[in-house]
């Protein structure tokens, strides 16, 4: 809220009143969702939660993609809800726990962002303001494990499924968020898909979470529920970071193309400081926060490698390469995105015109980078006296070994910090001169000589065009003294052009072969009508009545007819 005073004021998009109603309201309900224990009460929060979202997805509605982004959710929100109807009225019937489960893991799920359900997200966080992106990135999605935990899980013995499910899910959004987001050229939609990834790791520590529970290994347990829990906290406070500095790159240059800008470090040094850290941090790297989070992943994972066997060794086994490259590869999306946003000189007008930061949007910025520096210290009183008592095991003994293994993490965290922040100091005192560089014959170079963020992930995006969907367009140059030369690439989301584009395909041309029933003809209507009337009567007259029972009376015997 602090942040969209300076977007929405100094960004020009006027309408400040409108925007904090349904701010506010979509807030409101958010904090209902999780208050309401009634299906009705729960679903009428729900359904508000989705519809003031999606008014301020829609927020800059005269702009096309605005308006087919705003669509998609919308779409993706009522599809969810009807689901969650469905899964509350297979709780009230006592269905199977296992239907329900899966009922509720699809309609959560499309909240969420779970693997081929997250579609609508690419969409929504390019279109929605900054401080909206920010809101749904970092709260909104986790109200999807909230309702899956809550209502979805039953009562009684939990089996192996839950935590299977939960854990193959996890690995695939994991890959599925970060392989295309090594293609995108959008600032906010390459961060819409880090927020599948990350989505992705927090699902698979509840999955080591359940499995733990299963096996009854504690330790698995205790460290997948603590490394989910604690990663929800981690990446909202990284990811609201990042989607608030996107918003003041936006603000600031009126463009999100990253090979469009380039050397906003010298003219946004705050932005480009806490945009670093945070990219770093959601990178699982050390000494930040979120390495904490991921390292009881590993420990979950390692764990189960050397004490389970059968299916959940397997999965254990599976899960180690899937966390180790989905890091590796967002260490390289994030390398993208801060070498060609604020490294190099500037690659247009745009950027070399940017505009200070206002106060309002430095302040908010500041401060949710303060929230994930408070996470980092406070980590191992979190795990041990926050979240492991209200964890369902009865074992209560491993507090001390978690607090001092997430104790030492941290001090070798700040140990780490204290050495960077001395080299960067020492580095500054040598004195500065000025000369001509190494530069292959070119004396004056200029941005076109210079790496973009296209160039960075390149060879990464080569690699994995079958899973990442990537278009790579070169023009190359001609002649000994070429005029133009270009590269671009650009990403598809696999889970649209792989299943839900054939899917609505196939609906559609099925939909044309049965249009000849909309005739637009009265008669025809008519005798469906009657038809429909007819089959009806038929099915009552030929429905079998039960024989009355001796002693019952003619009243009795029409009620059990009924």
């Amino acid at each position: 809220a602090l942040h969209a005073i300076g977007y929405l004021t100094h960004g020009g998009h006027g309408r400040i009143g409108i925007f904090f109603f349904g701010f506010n309201t979509m807030l409101a309900s958010m904090l209902l969702v999780t208050m309401a224990q009634s299906p009705v009460w729960f679903l009428l929060a729900w359904e508000l939660m989705g519809i003031t979202s999606f008014a301020l997805v829609a927020y800059e509605y005269h702009e096309t993609p605005v308006l087919k982004a705003s669509w998609i959710y919308l779409l993706a929100g009522h599809a969810g809800a009807g689901l969650l109807i469905l899964m509350f009225l297979a709780r009230s019937q006592e269905l199977s726990p296992m239907v329900i489960f899966l009922l509720a893991a699809a309609g959560f799920g499309l909240k969420a962002g779970f693997p081929l359900l997250h579609v609508w997200l690419p969409e929504a966080h390019p279109a929605a303001p900054a401080p909206v992106s920010a809101v749904m990135s970092g709260g909104m999605i986790n109200l999807g494990f909230y309702g899956l935990l809550h209502f979805g899980l039953p009562s009684t013995e939990i089996s192996g499924f839950y935590g299977t499910f939960l854990l193959l899910a996890g690995m695939a959004g994991a890959l599925i968020g970060v392989l295309p987001a090594l293609a995108q050229d959008n600032l906010k939609r390459l961060l819409a898909f880090s927020s599948v990834e990350n989505i992705g790791l927090i699902t698979m520590g509840f999955g080591f979470g359940l499995l733990g529970l299963t096996h009854r290994s504690p330790v698995i347990s205790v460290c997948g529920f603590c490394g989910a829990l604690l990663h929800i906290w981690n990446h909202a406070a990284l990811k609201g970071t990042l989607f608030l500095a996107a918003g003041e790159i936006l603000r600031a240059t009126g463009t999100l193309k990253i090979d469009r800008l380039g050397g906003l470090f010298k003219r946004l040094p705050l932005t480009g400081t806490l945009f670093t850290g945070a990219g770093a941090a959601l990178g699982g790297l050390p000494p930040f926060n979120a390495f904490i989070s991921e390292f009881l992943l590993y420990r979950a994972a390692l764990t189960g490698v050397q004490t389970m066997d059968g299916t959940a060794f397997a999965l254990s086994l599976a899960a180690l390469p899937v966390l180790a490259v989905t890091g590796a590869l967002a260490c390289g999306v994030y390398a993208k995105a801060i070498g060609g946003v604020f490294l190099g000189e500037p690659r247009s007008d745009a950027a070399s015109a940017a505009t200070p930061t206002p106060r309002s949007v430095a302040a908010a910025m500041l401060g949710l980078a303060a929230a994930g520096m408070l996470l980092l210290l406070t980590a191992p009183w979190l795990c041990s006296r926050v979240l492991l008592p209200v964890l369902p095991l009865t074992e209560t003994g491993l507090a001390p070994q978690l607090e001092g293994t997430l104790g030492r993490l941290v001090i070798f965290s700040l140990a780490a910090m204290f050495l960077i922040l001395l080299l960067c100091r020492l580095s500054h005192r040598k004195p500065r001169t000025t000369g001509i560089t190494w530069d292959c014959g070119y004396a004056a170079p200029t941005a076109r000589m210079e790496y973009t963020g296209f160039a960075i992930t390149q060879p990464l995006c080569d690699y994995w065009r079958h899973l990442t969907g990537c278009r790579c367009r070169l023009e190359r140059p001609q002649g000994l003294f070429p005029q133009t030369a270009s590269a671009s690439v650009t990403g598809d989301d696999p889970g649209v052009t792989r299943l839900w584009q054939p899917l609505f395909r196939a609906i559609a041309r099925t939909a044309e072969k049965i249009h000849v029933l909309q005739s637009g003809l009265l008669h025809f209507y008519i005798l469906l009508m009657i038809l429909s009337v007819a089959a009806m009567l038929c099915w009552g007259w030929f429905r079998s009545c039960p024989a009355p029972v001796s002693g019952a009376t003619a009243e009795t015997t029409v009620e059990v007819c009924k």
